[in-house]
């Protein structure tokens, strides 16, 4: 209000030099002074539309930082909804070992199954929250310079939402296709409507190769969101951090949203390790295996299988705060990784579960 005021005021002063009837002619220095008044008017034009520009940018960059926190508070969501998927597939696959190793007798199925026990009948969906993504998307125009470079890796994360729809959407359907196909036998219907479970249903789970086929087939597409969801776990983890590093911390990091472990923890799993249970399946890296020995290091605080110096596979601490009756993660320390996961027992066994059948690996 001032710097108009101030403008006004130089606008009447050379409005009067050229209207006052007295003065005849103009002085040498008469123009010195009008040309002096316009440069301060320019001047003070240009300053506020500077000070008006500057104003805009810093509420804009405002507004960018506090929409980074919405995509801070997404990610802190997405972390917390992967727990149940990657225990849902870590308890899955668990299942789907017993049933092909023929773990579960008769009185197994007489006792009667739940859907989760079927395997075959249950599915799940990883969602991921996108409210700040959205946001960030409608600001890409005007993205302020220092926040570029994150701006770049949050849209890079994102690009999962298309192939995460797709595995969604391919798990719901091969369930249905399931349970439409099982409506046609006799038992499928009749022993739920007495609630029972009868020879035939029995006989199903316990002889028939095509329940083992369907159940391969299920874990197969539970193991596509297990794989994107541990994934997007583990960027989401780095990217709330990343973020916290470039705006600061505002509240107390939920104990969930690390992947590191404590000194104390790494020193008890580091070591070499010999199978002493199961047979590699074809998926697993046999290249990391020599003489049945797998070794287990440490560097930054993640936990490696080493392969050598230069090569080696990262195993994430899946530090999980919540738990859910129908898939368990046991209280023994888990960690995922890009082949599937590493489960560590109090009697120095390691349990590894991929691809193919889960192997029991015994520290040396």
């Amino acid at each position: 209000m001032l710097l108009l005021n101030f403008l006004t005021d130089r606008f009447k002063s050379i409005g009067s030099k050229f209207s006052t009837k007295e003065q005849k002619s103009f002085t040498s220095s008469s123009v010195i002074l009008v040309f002096i008044e316009l440069f301060m008017v320019v001047t003070g034009i240009l300053l506020a539309l500077y000070i008006d520009r500057w104003n805009s940018s810093q509420n804009f960059e405002n507004q960018f930082e506090a929409t980074l926190r919405i995509v801070q508070q997404n990610l802190k969501s997405d972390i917390y909804n992967s727990d149940n998927t990657i225990a849902h597939f870590h308890s899955r696959d668990s299942l789907r070992h017993d049933i092909m190793m023929n773990k579960f007798d008769r009185e197994y199925y007489e006792n009667g199954l739940n859907y989760w026990q079927q395997v075959i009948v249950y599915y799940n969906q990883y969602q991921i929250t996108t409210d700040g993504y959205n946001l960030l998307l409608d600001m890409k125009d005007e993205v302020p310079e220092k926040y570029s470079e994150i701006f770049k890796k949050i849209k890079k994360m994102y690009k999962i939402i298309p192939t995460l729809d797709e595995y969604n959407s391919n798990f719901k359907k091969i369930i249905w296709n399931i349970h439409d196909e099982l409506a046609y036998s006799h038992w499928f219907w009749i022993d739920g409507y007495y609630g029972r479970v009868s020879e035939e249903q029995i006989d199903f789970f316990m002889n028939d190769p095509y329940y083992k086929a369907l159940v391969q087939k299920v874990v197969n597409a539970a193991a596509l969101l297990d794989g994107m969801a541990r994934s997007h776990r583990i960027k989401s983890i780095d990217m709330y951090h990343e973020i916290n590093d470039l705006l600061g911390v505002v509240e107390e990091v939920p104990e969930n949203i690390t992947y590191i472990i404590d000194d104390s923890l790494s020193k008890e799993y580091i070591g070499n390790y010999k199978l002493v249970d199961g047979e590699m399946g074809k998926y697993f890296p046999k290249h990391i295996i020599e003489d049945s020995i797998l070794e287990i290091g440490i560097k930054d605080r993640i936990l490696y299988v080493m392969i050598d110096e230069k090569h080696s596979i990262p195993l994430y601490y899946f530090k999980r705060i919540n738990q859910n009756r129908m898939y368990p993660i046991k209280k023994n320390p888990v960690f995922i990784s890009s082949f599937g996961y590493y489960e560590f027992y109090k009697n120095e066994k390691l349990r590894i579960g991929a691809a193919g059948p889960e192997t029991i690996w015994q520290k040396q």
